[in-house]
């Protein structure tokens, strides 16, 4: 396995967790999908915005903050029908808080991006962003092999049961599952 600079390894889990998301290009550069955030660095950090807690329980089951990513990759025709999706693989570490089908972690790396299947401006950019990272970007098929490089996912029997009808990212009435 590689390693991945900086990772912690949380109590139950020796490698870093692998996880996919999708990112907004805009002018060249990764952004959340749900706020201005922009991943400049190819490593980013959770910080909470509402100051509600204290800085090393970032994410905190009160709250909606810290990196969002899912369990597995996104479906590739999300980011194939627009002009500004993208997705990729990320590995997280630090405090990790699991949910029904995705996780929410203090720390994460992006490890690749998903190459578009068309020629064009959308593929060159997401080149270009992948060589400022210093990350592959591969094929949407060859993302979670990719990913298995740098770390594991979260086994099935750790993940709380996913709630139909809710928001998948909403405190539930139980508890997400959580490491430190």
């Amino acid at each position: 396995m590689t390693a991945v600079d900086g990772a912690g390894a949380a109590p139950d889990l020796i490698d870093p967790i692998i996880g996919f998301r999708q990112w907004r290009l805009v002018d060249r550069s990764l952004t959340s999908m749900y706020s201005d955030s922009r991943w400049s660095e190819v490593q980013v950090s959770a910080s909470c915005p509402h100051g509600a807690h204290q800085p090393n329980e970032v994410p905190d089951h009160r709250c909606t903050c810290g990196i969002y990513a899912y369990y597995n990759p996104c479906p590739r025709t999300a980011s194939a029908v627009t002009k500004e999706l993208v997705g990729g693989a990320v590995v997280v570490w630090g405090n990790v808080e699991l949910h029904g089908t995705g996780l929410r972690a203090e720390h994460a790396q992006v490890v690749g991006l998903e190459l578009p299947l068309s020629l064009g401006a959308k593929r060159r950019a997401v080149l270009e962003v992948a060589e400022e990272l210093g990350v592959p970007a591969v094929a949407h098929r060859r993302l979670r092999r990719l990913a298995l490089e740098y770390g594991r996912p979260v086994d099935r029997s750790l993940r709380p049961p996913r709630i139909r009808g809710a928001n998948r990212w909403s405190p539930s009435r139980r508890q997400p599952r959580r490491w430190a």
